[in-house]
């Protein structure tokens, strides 16, 4: 197709565009485009050394730092920085004469925790040897997606040597599922969640335009992910919602013992509510993301697993004794990890899993002949529902795969 691209640009006379450049990029596109003429060589990040901590601080979006932006753009500063860092090839942190040395050590802490496998360059003024980011060869997608600390950190041990600088890492796994209404009441006044909302047009009354649209919501105080979890002291007169205060949930972040020092932290979750799909979890700053990811690989047949020997073993090897893969697993990383932080925060999602009581409530739902309108009785979820994709394999149920699984909304 670029082949033909190129020789229809080369005779397309009414172009707009100067001939010299029209005929430059038609060749390029004659001799089977870009990647035939040109390589990826390096991903450099650069980071602001005076506004790096700010901006894991920050309620910020895009839209509100940067002209031309669409107003429906809603990413965020926080994950936009941690994205840009967990890619990146090569990171220069800049301005380092501008912040203390035990800032530049903490920030570099920060970013070799987020990034182990990239180079750290410090620099004052943009100014270091240009040979550390050209015709390095260092790029290659599959490192790429590979490189991120928090994926590192779930088969082997982050360089210990981060720790000196105040920040650490660990990870939080259990072979039990979150309730998911203590889980709410833990994050509810320290994070801004984003949630996926699924919107129905037959539930909604639309003209049929928006077939099952998604939109990523942040959540209304308590309202829109609570259901029945509302606290009426939070709500306005004649049925009015309160709006989110993103600056509230900051500082009861910044403020909390807990959850201040974190700075990241990324995984997967287990809802008692919704026992076939794994949640994502994904946070920077104050900025929570939590969405619906797929079906646990026990509920897969094993002829949709991967073809590689080696995928298939890792996949056994994270299956328990009785369910199947299904577990926590979130990394987290922030300060003050090795003097309470890490024992703070894990004593915090203890107390989400379910206890052995309920546990107990919760394996007779599942041997029972319905186990969803069980456990739907026996918990309550608010949170937004989680859209499956079809898998090939036949189920016995529709194929919407619209689970919410509980709560009333």
């Amino acid at each position: 197709m670029a082949i033909l691209a190129g020789q229809d640009l080369e005779k397309d006379e009414e172009n707009e565009m100067d001939k010299e450049k029209r005929m430059r990029l038609a060749e390029i596109l004659k001799a089977g485009g870009l990647p035939e003429v040109a390589r990826l060589d390096t991903c450099v990040t650069l980071v602001d050394a005076v506004n790096f901590r700010s901006d894991f601080a920050t309620v910020d979006m895009l839209v509100d730092r940067q002209e031309g932006v669409p107003e429906e753009d809603d990413r965020n500063i926080s994950d936009l920085q941690v994205d840009q860092v967990e890619f990146a090839d090569v990171i220069v942190i800049n301005k380092c004469d501008l912040v203390p040395k035990e800032e530049v050590d903490l920030i570099k802490g920060v970013v070799q925790n987020l990034n182990p496998g990239a180079t750290i360059i410090t620099a004052v003024k943009s100014s270091f040897d240009l040979r550390k980011i050209l015709d390095t060869r260092l790029f290659s997608y599959e490192k790429a997606a590979l490189s991120a600390g928090w994926l590192r950190s779930l088969t082997e041990e982050i360089n210990p040597e981060t720790e000196e600088y105040g920040i650490g890492t660990f990870v939080y796994r259990a072979r039990r599922p979150f309730h998911p209404e203590r889980l709410w009441k833990t994050i509810k006044d320290v994070f801004v969640v984003i949630q996926t909302e699924y919107v129905d047009e037959e539930e909604d009354g639309s003209d049929g335009d928006n077939d099952g649209e998604a939109m990523d919501t942040t959540e209304d105080d308590d309202t829109a992910s609570e259901g029945s979890w509302e606290d009426e002291s939070d709500l306005e007169t004649d049925d009015e919602q309160p709006q989110l205060d993103t600056k509230a949930r900051l500082a009861h972040k910044t403020a909390d013992e807990t959850f201040g020092p974190l700075l990241r932290s990324k995984g997967f979750m287990w809802l008692a509510t919704r026992p076939r799909m794994f949640g994502e979890w994904s946070q920077a700053g104050v900025m929570l993301t939590i969405s619906g990811g797929d079906l646990w690989r026990c509920e897969m047949p094993e002829s949709e697993w991967p073809d590689n020997p080696k995928a298939r073993e890792a996949i056994k090897s994270d299956f328990g004794v009785k369910w199947g893969d299904r577990r926590q697993e979130i990394v987290f990383i922030g300060q003050q990890m090795r003097n309470g932080g890490e024992i703070r925060l894990r004593k915090a999602f203890d107390s989400c899993l379910l206890t052995d009581a309920e546990f107990h409530k919760w394996e007779k739902a599942m041997k029972s002949k319905n186990p969803q309108s069980q456990l739907d009785k026996l918990f309550n979820d608010g949170f937004e529902d989680w859209l499956l994709e079809d898998h090939d394999h036949d189920h016995d149920h529709d194929h919407s795969h619209n689970y919410n699984n509980g709560g009333t909304r």
